[in-house]
């Protein structure tokens, strides 16, 4: 791979690779040691879940926000502006006596990470040579994938050896060093465009409709009626987002590209319906390993940390691959091979064989590493040189919107099939039932993400045709 990056660009990937590494680590990581730091901070179940939800909320409602500063102010400055807000809330969390406290520095965590992953995304499309971006975007696929498959791991090693707290403070350290080599050693910037304002009334509106969205996704078990009156409000805050955004004379989202380019939109689509169908599995096998094999959390976690460690290694085969066929190529495949998973999880029962736990796993991480970065690659192409931090917001947004449509379908399943029970030895077979219905659902949903690929395709056809 090395071959295929610019002299001068090492430490550029480096930096914004190891920035990669942190945002999916902290998620993957924390989510270990819940129980111990519930434990010392005499947190409530109810707590705990929001230590989760509290995050992800400032991962979602900045993801854009962290892509367009990147277009008025530089990627380089506002990647180095959410490194540190990541690192200094990271520090502190170590440090917090209570959940109380913790909640607002998880928050801010997530705002720094979601300007870490928008402008560094960003840096990698606007330094990579032409014909080379889907290697450069290949480097950040797999640190992500990396973060996620290390951070339960390596979690449980720091909890167990010096405590839970050293978790926050070594991200935190690592994040001070992407910030330190980012700032000292690192020249590359885009030429920022400080003329255009920053749409912070678009902002406003996306934040708070990503706040509705995502509470009411929380709340969704426990609290049917609040939760639905949140998620309604969503669709209304969203809507008046659209409104807004197109007339806007310069806009956190410009929604014309959407009519301009059908590629782009296209490309948007299909990464929205693809993680609306992939995000939740991890939740259904983590209980069905645990409740359903009777693994420990430890053996249940290394068969879940399979994928990710898949995704890693098949990364850089689906860049070779982008720079010898057509992107587009490549992540129809890698539909495909997420609806092969899909399917074949549809097999697992209580006696299946743990091989084919090990097959299915092994799909889902071909399938994503071929989609994920030859779309993203599509969708920067398509987006243009003026709209890569918007794309690059768009691109975690979509995201983002997936996982959390996901989280308000296994809710509402788990919810008719369990009926307000937990999962536990006795409820399992309810479980399964309710696992089955979301795959085949998910199945359906993987099917739309190919015909939006192959329509795509049909429409590239075209204009070089055309042309």
């Amino acid at each position: 791979m090395s071959a295929y990056v610019e002299k001068g660009h090492g430490l550029l990937l480096v930096a914004v690779c190891g920035g990669l590494f942190c945002m999916p680590f902290m998620m993957a990581g924390v989510s270990a040691v819940l129980p111990l730091l519930g434990e010392e901070l005499h947190a409530t179940a109810r707590e705990l879940g929001l230590i989760g939800a509290a995050y992800a909320l400032g991962l979602a409602m900045f993801q854009l926000g962290g892509g367009s500063m990147g277009d008025i102010w530089g990627y380089r400055r506002v990647f180095l502006w959410g490194a540190a807000l990541f690192a200094l809330t990271g520090a502190a969390q170590g440090f917090v006596p209570s959940v109380d406290l913790l909640l607002p520095l998880r928050f801010l965590q997530g705002v720094g990470g979601a300007i870490l992953n928008a402008c560094g995304l960003a840096l990698l499309a606007s330094a990579a040579p032409e014909g080379r971006r889907a290697v450069y975007l290949g480097f950040s696929s797999a640190s992500i994938s990396a973060g996620v498959a290390c951070g339960p791991a390596v979690a449980g090693i720091l909890a167990d050896s010096l405590g839970w707290r050293w978790l926050f403070w070594g991200n935190a350290l690592l994040a001070l060093a992407v910030l330190c080599l980012m700032n000292f050693f690192v020249q590359f910037e885009r030429r920022p465009t400080p003329d255009r304002a920053f749409d912070w009334k678009g902002c406003s509106l996306y934040g708070l409709g990503m706040t509705a969205l995502t509470c009411g996704a929380s709340l969704l078990a426990d609290r049917p009626l609040p939760a639905w009156g949140l998620l309604a409000a969503f669709g209304v805050l969203l809507a008046a987002f659209c409104l807004y955004e197109w007339s806007a004379k310069a806009p956190l989202l410009d929604l014309r590209l959407l009519g301009r380019s059908k590629i782009f939109a296209l490309s948007a689509l299909a990464s929205l319906v693809n993680y609306a169908s992939l995000s939740g599995l991890v939740v259904f096998f983590s209980l069905y390993l645990h409740y359903g094999l009777g693994m420990s959390v430890r053996e249940a976690g290394f068969f879940l940390a399979l994928q990710s460690a898949v995704q890693v290694l098949a990364t850089p085969l689906a860049a070779r691959l982008c720079l010898k066929v057509k992107p587009g190529w490549v992540s129809g495949i890698g539909v495909f091979l997420c609806g092969q998973g899909v399917l074949a999880a549809t097999l697992l029962r209580l006696d299946s064989s743990i091989w084919l736990f090990v097959a299915v796993q092994s799909l889902l991480g071909i399938g994503i590493s071929f989609f994920a970065m030859p779309n993203t690659t599509i969708m920067f192409g398509s987006a243009g040189p003026d709209h890569v931090g918007q794309a690059s917001g768009l691109n975690g947004a979509v995201r983002t919107g997936g996982q959390l449509f996901n989280l308000v379908l296994i809710t509402l399943t788990m919810s008719f099939f369990l009926h307000g029970q937990s999962v536990r030895r006795e409820t399992v077979d309810s479980f399964m039932s309710a696992m089955h219905l979301d795959l085949k659902i998910f199945g359906l949903l993987n099917t739309l993400a190919l015909i939006c690929i192959l329509v795509r395709y049909h429409i590239f056809r075209k204009v070089r045709s055309a042309a």
